[in-house]
């Protein structure tokens, strides 16, 4: 979708445009999204998902080949897709620990981040080949296919066999019912908000790279795709290892979620200090590491400290205050590398990330229980 705006228009200020319409319907659906997976069949509900978002795909491909797309439409589509998949993240979330037995439930999750930041790094190889062999119309073919296959396979999915009392009947999916449990439930909303604000502290990478490219080490964007090599294959190693910590019975830990964001500070603060790009992208990939365990953890600890019969209510809040706290973090560290420069923004995150992490593991070290 970059590219495509970027093609279309030649302009940041549209592509900046493009992204805040991609964000926002998370930030207002996704507790929307919480009360669906509550209320509805959930493979249902992401069988339409697949429908639409491939059908999208195929009319993009088509309109670019007819020379009939515009950043209007564009925009439409992005406000469209978005607000379905807001509200598609909780649905398929909540059945995802629905069809693996509770004692491997962490494992799974795990395992998940590990296939989804595989399918980031490969996603984006093979869609940089289409555009640069074929044009920028070719992925939307690709994924329109992806989609209807995908569709495909929740078709094939064994309902029946999910062991969930009353699965896809109506309930009434009342979200005060979640934020009642969550108010029983302060080490929860602790760790949601502490997700929330590290990852709005920067850890994303997304907008510190892409300044650091530019402004610090005056490379070209070429060099912006080896950074996103290395972060997404830190996130493939970071993934597997949670993955491979949450062997059956294993129950997530407060404390390694603290654990690992004290580490990923640390890399975080040195990658913002070096002098060479080579290293920089090699400190920010170390980082990833740390930094897919500390969301493994976080992930783990909101879906299996939530009852089953608004498991999605809950993930749906989590969703909003992670993206809420992007959605305040991301201007605040652009307007620190503004005033300042981009090494003061990175480090600002990072020191604050070590200094709240630090804290709370002192903390959960003399009161072991956060109750």
């Amino acid at each position: 979708m970059d590219w495509l705006v970027l093609s279309l228009t030649g302009s940041a200020a549209a592509l900046g445009g493009m992204v805040g319409v991609q964000l926002a319907p998370y930030i207002i659906l996704s507790l929307v999204g919480g009360a669906v997976a509550d209320r509805f069949n959930k493979r249902n509900f992401l069988m339409l998902v697949c429908a639409v978002n491939s059908g999208f795909a195929f009319m993009l491909f088509t309109l670019f080949h007819q020379g009939a797309l515009t950043y209007s439409f564009l925009l439409l589509v992005s406000v469209v897709v978005s607000t379905l998949n807001a509200m598609e993240s909780p649905v398929r979330t909540a059945l995802s620990v629905e069809v693996v037995r509770k004692e491997n439930l962490a494992n799974a999750i795990g395992l998940n981040s590990v296939t989804y930041n595989v399918g980031r790094l490969l996603g984006t190889l093979s869609a940089g080949f289409l555009i640069a062999r074929i044009d920028n119309g070719a992925p939307w073919m690709m994924l329109g296919f992806l989609y209807a296959g995908l569709g495909l396979c929740l078709l094939s999915l064994r309902i029946h066999e999910i062991e969930i009392s009353g699965f896809g009947s109506s309930k009434p999916g009342r979200l005060i019912d979640a934020v009642k449990y969550l108010q029983q439930k302060p080490a929860l909303m602790l760790s949601m908000i502490l997700t929330s604000t590290i990852w709005g502290s920067g850890m994303h990478f997304g907008l510190t790279s892409s300044l650091m490219v530019r402004k610090v080490f005056m490379l070209d964007a070429e060099y912006l795709g080896y950074i996103g090599m290395t972060v997404s294959l830190g996130c493939v190693v970071g993934a597997a290892i949670a993955a491979r910590w949450a062997v059956p019975g294993h129950i997530p830990q407060f404390s390694t979620m603290l654990k690992s964001g004290i580490v990923v500070a640390i890399f975080w603060i040195i990658s913002g200090t070096v002098t060479s790009f080579w290293l920089y992208a090699l400190f920010a990939g170390i980082a990833s590491v740390f930094h897919l365990t500390f969301m493994v953890t976080s992930n783990s600890l909101v879906v299996s400290g939530a009852p089953e019969d608004f498991r999605g209510r809950i993930y749906g809040i989590y969703l909003f205050i992670f993206y809420l706290g992007a959605t305040i973090g991301n201007p605040l560290i652009g307007k620190i590398a503004q005033l300042f420069n981009v090494r003061t923004a990175i480090v600002t995150g990072g020191c604050s990330t070590l200094v709240i992490c630090t804290f709370l593991y002192l903390r959960e070290r003399r009161k072991p229980k956060i109750s």
